[in-house]
């Protein structure tokens, strides 16, 4: 695990390539853990399909309630989180694709009609889909015929899959949400908000942070600030940066030969104890010990 495993703001890895922007994702959660998903966005739109497992799910400031055979739909530069009860399943696949693999080069009427308006915000597309819908049904169908392609990669699957986004694309447009158009302005500010206070921190992480710095930097009451961060992130601010914390130190226990007690100053740890026991907690081992195994080349981490 490593520190875009972890909780980093913004996944900057290309899904895919710019010749062919798609990828599937296969993924069985660790069940100890009650973050299935950490909050991120990436550039790429995103449908998720769980296979296994229920849970809680939080796109673009709105949360519900997920289990098998839900669908999820994640609009380009959407914050997202999924949670589940610890000691219990949650497994799923998901297909991210660049917009542009579908997109007409020209300003034709697919654009117009279908692209353009879903882009721009005057299409809105329903985020959450039941297993029991119809409409779910007819997702998962095309769906499961991209990830069986993706992965066959027989002559021609890139144009089988294309054809199957533009399905899925086509059902999307005959199913959209029905939410007002300044409610979406409300929760994306929402999520701009969190956007910029994930920068801060994946910037300032060394340094102390506290709730009082932060409340201040964005302008908010130190209450205020706690419940906003709870609810856009569902950790308290302290869970989050020690979750951020010991991700990027795990990435420098990998890169370098630094001492634990350095990698710990480095990571905004003054206290050598407290580190280790984070660490303990996160990644169910000792710093030397996860260390030790990634170099030993197990896979067990």
């Amino acid at each position: 695990m490593n520190r875009h495993d972890l909780a980093l703001f913004h996944e900057p890895s290309q899904h895919g390539n710019m010749r062919f922007h798609l990828k599937v994702h296969e993924y069985a959660s660790d069940p100890s853990r009650p973050e299935r998903v950490s909050t991120h966005w990436h550039e790429e739109y995103e449908l998720l399909i769980i296979l296994k497992g229920q849970g809680s799910a939080l796109v673009n400031s709105r949360r519900f309630e997920v289990r098998t055979g839900d669908i999820l739909f994640i609009h380009s530069g959407h914050l997202h989180f999924v949670s589940a009860e610890p000691g219990s399943p949650f497994d799923f696949y998901a297909v991210d694709f660049g917009l542009e693999l579908i997109s007409s080069h020209g300003n034709d009427d697919i654009q117009q009609k279908y692209i353009g308006p879903q882009t721009a915000g005057r299409l809105l597309f329903r985020d959450h889909f039941h297993a029991e819908e119809a409409v779910c049904r007819l997702l998962r169908s095309s769906l499961d015929d991209i990830r069986a392609l993706y992965f066959a990669e027989a002559d021609g699957y890139e144009l089988l899959i294309k054809a199957r986004l533009l399905h899925i694309w086509y059902i999307l447009c005959q199913n959209p949400a029905t939410a007002l158009l300044p409610a979406r302005r409300n929760i994306d500010s929402r999520a701009a908000l969190t956007k910029d206070v994930l920068q801060f921190i994946s910037g300032n992480y060394a340094a102390p942070l506290t709730l009082r710095r932060l409340a201040r930097q964005f302008h908010m009451s130190e209450g205020q600030f706690c419940r906003f961060f709870k609810s856009q992130i569902n950790m308290t601010l302290i869970e989050y940066l020690n979750y951020y914390r010991i991700g990027v130190s795990c990435d420098l226990l990998l890169e370098s030969d630094s001492p634990v007690s350095a990698i710990a100053l480095d990571c905004g740890y003054s206290n050598i104890s407290y580190f280790n026991r984070m660490f303990r907690k996160y990644m169910h081992c000792t710093p030397v010990e996860y260390r030790k195994a990634a170099r030993d080349g197990k896979n067990s981490l």
